[in-house]
C-alpha cells in the first residue's frame, strides 16, 4: 500500500490529526494523549543506499539541555526494552525515531509504532515537564 495512503486511512480510522507539511517535505500526526494532552508525530521519508524508500516516524521528547544525559549505558538499556523507537538526538532537541521501509509498510505495523511512540514520549515528556504539555 502507497505509505501517503496507509497515514490517510490511519489517521482517519484513529481519529488522529494529519497535516501534510509541504515546505518541510513532511507529515505531522497528532495523537490525543489521555489526560486531554497531544503528542506530534512526523514522517519524513529517505532513500537508502539500495534507493529504497524509507519512512522515518519520530516524536520530540524534550530540548536537550533539559534530558538527563548522565547515565549513557541507561539510555542504551531504554533503546533495548522500547519495541517502538529508540532514543536519538536531532539538532537541539531529543526524540524517539523509528525507521521504516515505506513499500513495505502495513496499517497495524505503522500505526502501532506512532501509538506507541506517542505514548511513551508523553510519558517521558511528563517525568521532565510535569503537567505541560510541550509537544
Amino acid at each position: 500500500m502507497d505509505f501517503d495512503v496507509l497515514l490517510h486511512k490511519l489517521a482517519e480510522d484513529k481519529g488522529w490529526s494529519l497535516l501534510y507539511i509541504k515546505e518541510d517535505d513532511q507529515y505531522k500526526l497528532t495523537l490525543p494523549i489521555p489526560e486531554d494532552r497531544y503528542q506530534d508525530v512526523y514522517i519524513t521519508f529517505r532513500r537508502d543506499d539500495e534507493n529504497w524508500h524509507i519512512a522515518t516516524i519520530w516524536t520530540v521528547i524534550a530540548d536537550i539541555e533539559d534530558f538527563n544525559l548522565s547515565d549513557p549505558l541507561e539510555l542504551l538499556r531504554f533503546n533495548m526494552r522500547s519495541l517502538y523507537g529508540s532514543l536519538a538526538a536531532n539538532e537541539d532537541q531529543i526524540v524517539m525515531v523509528q525507521n521504516q521501509l515505506a513499500q513495505e509498510a502495513n496499517w497495524n505495523e505503522v500505526g502501532r509504532a506512532i501509538h506507541y511512540m506517542a505514548n511513551t514520549a508523553d510519558e517521558i515528556e511528563k517525568q521532565i515537564y510535569g503537567d505541560a504539555d510541550e509537544n
